[in-house]
């Protein structure tokens, strides 16, 4: 192999760009040789330090052949990082842009790899969108190595399974398939390859890209695979059978199946009390009522069934929307969507002015509001109480803005009724939502007693010794059965 003839290749491949570099050595003083490596995902001095070095420098060594010289730059390599062969040219492209560095040796006819990767990573860190009081405060980042070894601390069995799936055309995405073979469903684990290795697109440059193929609605309104930042959780659910997903350059795991239980339940629910974990819950589940239903009750009852409002409660609202130009419907959606606004306004700003932003909104704009007339008081105060009850459950915030509207609009046009048969729709619609055949409403839609332990009601750890019954999985007893000797001795 001309190794002068295969660097200018590899030039004119990448368009001969900034980073790429070509180094010139001699091995052991004698044999030419060259390292080619992109120095900005690879590192310049580690390519220095673990390559060049220490094939540079003057060695006695005993060689009769070509591929006894190179069995011998393996050798010494191997010492100082991981080493691979390849001898296809198109893989040699895709290793440079992995942060490798190519060995070409004159005269033999393979392309030597040695693993220099130097990304600028963030650090491990606790995940802004998962802060705990009490419990682990590591979060994933957005190298797959680190992601992995953050699971594997935490899953130190043979059992733990790691395939990888390239994705993209151009990003050519590392997405690694994570589960426990004892445990996770072989039907499940084929289905979630099937589909990576299916996925023809230009670029995966997230998770949520990946999220995309995996389901099955066509709506799209609720997720159907499971989400979170944390390793801890992540451990947990593939303890329970679950397959973990995990995209190169993206610090949010996926998991799936997914039921939608998963969203009421918080992070630190396990390492608090049962019985505070469990009124946490009941108060989740009715603000997230509350923040859907509450704007349309609202709405219905002045409009269509303000007969049924408390009289004291009924002269309240009338004295305070007697001079109000809109009418309730056009009234609250005028406020949620200036909520909206304010909420964009404040997450796209730089932190500290944003806070400043939603404070200054909220007070300022919401009294103004209220005192030239255009709102009402009631309006603001239901508006912003089911603002802030939605984001008690924060990964059923987007569903529940976008619904809330639709109840709005239906309790204005047909009252209490419209509701009720909104309401019945939903639930249908949810009951027939499957992730990787397992219903959406699981525990409850089916109803599976087994896994009602951990349902709203939280029950002792030693009580649910086992695994959920709500999607497949192997090895249903967490704890290992004692046999009749064991028992008795």
């Amino acid at each position: 192999m001309n190794i002068q003839k295969v660097a200018k290749e590899i030039q004119e491949k990448f368009g001969e760009p900034f980073d790429l570099i070509v180094r010139e050595f001699l091995i052991a003083g004698k044999t030419p040789a060259i390292a080619v490596f992109i120095d900005t995902v690879a590192g310049g001095m580690r390519v220095g330090a673990e390559v060049i070095l220490p094939l540079s420098m003057p060695n006695n060594w005993a060689v009769d052949s070509k591929q006894d010289l190179f069995e011998r730059v393996v050798k010494t390599l191997n010492g100082n990082c991981r080493i691979e062969i390849i001898e296809d040219f198109d893989q040699v492209i895709f290793e440079l842009t992995n942060g490798k560095t190519l060995i070409l040796v004159e005269g033999i006819d393979k392309f030597l790899f040695a693993d220099t990767t130097f990304f600028q990573d963030r650090g491990v860190s606790e995940p802004p969108t998962s802060a705990v009081v009490k419990g682990p405060r590591e979060g994933f980042a957005e190298n797959t190595v680190v992601n992995v070894g953050l699971l594997r601390k935490r899953l130190k069995t043979p059992d733990l399974v790691i395939s990888n799936v390239i994705v993209g055309k151009y990003t050519r995405t590392n997405v690694s398939i994570m589960y426990i073979k004892s445990i996770a469903d072989k039907k499940i684990v084929d289905d979630v390859t099937k589909k990576l290795e299916s996925i023809e697109i230009d670029g995966i440059v997230d998770s949520h890209y990946i999220l995309s193929f995996l389901q099955t609605d066509k709506m799209n309104v609720f997720r159907q695979a499971g989400n979170d930042e944390k390793p801890d959780i992540i451990a947990a659910k593939m303890l329970e059978g679950r397959v973990a997903i995990l995209v190169d350059g993206s610090p949010i795991v996926l998991t799936v199946p997914y039921i939608l239980l998963e969203d009421i339940q918080a992070v630190d629910d396990y390492y608090n009390a049962n019985t505070v974990v469990t009124v946490r819950r009941f108060i989740r589940l009715v603000g997230g009522m509350l923040a859907l239903i509450l704007p349309g009750l609202y709405v219905a009852m002045q409009l269509y069934h303000y007969k049924i409002v408390p009289l004291n409660i009924l002269t309240v609202i009338t004295n305070s929307v007697e001079n109000s130009p809109f009418s309730p419907m056009v009234e609250i959606i005028f406020i949620l969507i200036l909520f909206e606004i304010m909420y964009e306004a404040s997450l796209r700003m730089p932190m500290h002015l944003g806070a400043a932003t939603g404070l200054v909104g909220a007070l300022v704009l919401g009294g103004t509001a209220v005192e030239s007339g255009l709102t009402s008081a009631p309006a603001v105060l239901i508006a912003a109480l089911s603002m802030i009850t939605m984001y008690i459950l924060p990964n059923l915030a987007p569903q529940i803005s976008l619904l809330r509207l639709v109840f709005v609009l239906i309790a204005g046009v047909i009252g209490l009724y419209g509701l009720l048969i909104g309401a019945i729709i939903l639930v249908v619609y949810l009951a027939n939502l499957e992730s990787f055949d397992t219903p959406i409403l699981a525990p409850f839609a089916p109803r599976v007693k087994s896994d009602l332990k951990d349902g709203i009601i939280k029950s002792n750890v030693r009580d649910s010794m086992t695994r959920p019954a709500s999607f497949p999985n192997k090895n249903k007893h967490k704890r290992k059965r004692k046999t009749k000797k064991e028992a008795t001795s």
